[in-house]
């Protein structure tokens, strides 16, 4: 087996807690939209290109005609962009966790379970090793098959795309 198939479930399993935070960080942010609203995006549209010298009182330039009619269009376009972000990378996000998740479920009992102790809810090695009512020493070898067989998982997914 390639081992650099093994350090990549590893990685996946290492930091499966950060990405199941940044897919709450990213729930958060589709129900709380954080939105341009039309007076910065005129502000930001009248500051984008100064004019060079002074104009006389009550002058209106075409540019200005042109931010006051188009304004709300670039509104809804720039938090239309930045929904379709964050709903990508949501997406993405949680297809990784769902599918490490189904894997760890065809493991056997036991490899699963220590697996999800360490890597999903944060206990130590000796906490599951207590849990489990076994050896530490039996824990880091039921960590390793575990690993080999994700590994091979993996591996064999990675041959069908």
């Amino acid at each position: 087996m390639k081992t650099d198939m093994k350090a990549y479930v590893t990685g996946l399993l290492e930091t499966y807690p950060m990405r199941e935070k940044q897919i709450d960080l990213l729930h958060y942010e589709l129900s709380h939209p954080t939105s341009v609203s039309p007076e910065e995006m005129i502000g930001a549209m009248s500051l984008a290109h100064g004019m060079a010298g002074a104009q006389p009182a009550g002058y209106i330039s075409d540019k200005t005609r042109y931010i006051a009619l188009n304004y709300q269009d670039k509104v809804i376009r720039t938090n239309s962009d930045v929904k379709a972000e964050i709903v990508g990378r949501l997406v993405e996000l949680e297809q990784e966790q769902n599918r490490l998740k189904h894997y760890v479920s065809l493991l056997k009992e036991r490899e699963a379970k220590v697996i999800r102790l360490f890597y999903f809810e944060g206990y130590t090695w000796e906490e599951v090793s207590n849990a489990e009512n076994i050896a530490l020493r039996t824990v880091y070898k039921v960590k390793a098959r575990a690993i080999d067989q994700l590994a091979a998982m993996y591996e064999f997914s990675g041959t069908l795309n």
